[in-house]
């Protein structure tokens, strides 16, 4: 698994985190909001209490959150926990206050309490990992530990059990759904990502990791190369052997690349009959090489006995000099169809049909003109 699959998958459960963070901010706003009615402390409101303060605290925290602006932006894409965990902790502040201090009610407590019960049942909603679950544990387990969840009053009398038993169950219920939803979240992120046919990425993914290899390529001020890969006469093929006889070979082409390719390269399915390969830390000549031995002799078997051929377009983003991906991916087009133009050969490893002769047959021999831009001492060659 590419380093830079990793880094999708980690931005694509930052973002839920995000989303969903912000939805438990904007209900805390609510119920912070409606939350002096229930416990009728609205002709307090506005005096320098510690709980008042606290519910400000809490509020600013929340605000902060629902704003999602520029302000701990880096923090924030740095850490996509951080605002959850804090407004977690101002709410477990803000119980533990209502517990603690002797002027705050026997209602307010309440109040204060299924608040804490509630941001519990959203932690459920997080993609959490094993370790981050732990990390929310602590917060209840903390109040249990200090005395503030008494096992026969508190700030939820159940009748049937206490506090202690109740924030417990809770508590444990809320990290297992954490957990579940983190295997859920990979679960589909990969069913996404994944083209059913082929094997390959699909291309929004792709265009996911496309990005991420490339900033990371230029961070560490390495090579980054792509090949542009496109069947040849892939219409004539569907005409004369069926469309789902054409299927099964655009699988196992995509199979091939695949296989052929280090573990580190991305294969992604671009479109059609066409494949966009991601070669990091491969300069020009080396990317080129690959995708010679990859492609020479064909991706997949013909009915007719022949080999299914490609034609293969390279750029790499130093030697090319490319600020921008998808630049990058237009001058590997751009390539790849300017070999396409050319009557006898592909450029890499692969020879261009006759009219009356499609396919080339596995074994023979095909002469290699690279771009003008590669190096030249691979300007020309033979392939066997």
């Amino acid at each position: 698994m590419p380093f830079f699959h990793n880094d999708a998958l980690r931005l694509r459960r930052a973002e839920i985190l995000r989303h969903t963070g912000r939805l438990a901010a904007a209900f805390v706003l609510l119920y912070l909001f409606c939350a002096p009615f229930w416990d009728g402390s609205y002709t307090t409101l506005f005096t320098a209490s510690p709980q008042n303060v606290s519910r400000l605290v809490v509020a600013l925290i929340a605000v902060w959150i629902v704003l999602d602006g520029r302000v701990g932006a880096r923090l924030r894409r740095k850490v996509p926990l951080l605002p959850f965990g804090l407004l977690m902790l101002s709410v477990g502040g803000l119980f533990a206050l209502s517990l603690m201090s002797p002027f705050a009610s026997g209602t307010a407590a309440m109040t204060h309490g299924l608040l804490m019960l509630a941001m519990g049942m959203l932690l459920a909603a997080m993609p959490l990992s094993l370790l981050e679950v732990c990390a929310f544990i602590a917060i209840p387990a903390a109040l249990d530990v200090s005395g503030l969840l008494p096992d026969s009053s508190g700030a939820i009398d159940a009748g049937v059990m206490s506090t202690r038993v109740l924030f417990f169950v809770m508590t444990m219920t809320a990290a297992l759904s954490a957990l579940l939803q983190l295997y859920r979240t990979i679960i589909n992120i990969q069913q996404i990502a994944q083209d059913p046919l082929t094997g390959a990425y699909s291309r929004g993914f792709g265009s996911e990791m496309l990005f991420l290899g490339f900033e990371a390529a230029r961070r560490g001020c390495r090579p980054f190369s792509i090949a542009f890969v496109d069947l040849d006469n892939f219409k004539q093929v569907n005409d004369q052997f069926g469309h789902d006889r054409g299927d099964r070979i655009l699988a196992h082409s995509g199979a091939s690349l695949i296989a052929g390719l280090r573990r580190g390269d991305v294969v992604v399915r671009w479109g059609g009959e066409e494949f966009l390969v991601l070669l990091p830390g491969l300069t020009t000549a080396q990317a080129r090489e690959v995708m010679r031995r990859v492609v020479e002799n064909g991706l997949a078997d013909l009915p007719n006995g022949a080999r299914q051929q490609c034609s293969v377009g390279i750029a790499e983003r130093i030697e090319d000099k490319i600020e921008e991906p998808h630049s990058l991916v237009d001058l590997a087009d751009q390539r790849m169809y300017e070999i396409k133009k050319d009557q006898e050969t592909d450029g890499v490893g692969t020879a261009k049909m006759m009219t009356a002769q499609p396919v080339r047959p596995s074994g023979t021999s095909a002469t290699v003109i690279l771009h003008p831009a590669c190096d030249a001492s691979l300007s020309a060659g033979t392939v066997s």
